[in-house]
């Protein structure tokens, strides 16, 4: 079986910190920033490994600049062996 997950949140840094803290997020591998609005800012997270994923959630919690960071959506996609081999 082959998983792939996707992360949904929403982090919080002040109004000064955002452009800071939207620069560190385009340099990361699997993170992609969908919006930016004073500081209040809609991220995913993929990959597939849940590690690797709560790895980079605890990585964007502890960014410089973010105050908060909440995990709002999380979906695992599972694929079996043999659905994969017919695509």
């Amino acid at each position: 079986m082959s998983d792939y997950h996707v992360c949904g949140l929403l982090l919080m840094s002040r109004p000064e910190s955002a452009a800071k803290v939207e620069q560190a997020l385009k340099g990361m591998d699997g993170v992609q920033l969908h919006a930016n609005e004073g500081g209040r800012m809609v991220v995913t997270i993929e990959g597939s490994e849940y590690r690797a994923c709560a790895d980079l959630m605890n990585e964007l919690a502890t960014l410089e600049g973010v105050a908060s960071s909440s995990l709002v959506y999380h979906q695992i996609d599972t694929e079996s062996t043999s659905e994969e081999s017919l695509q």
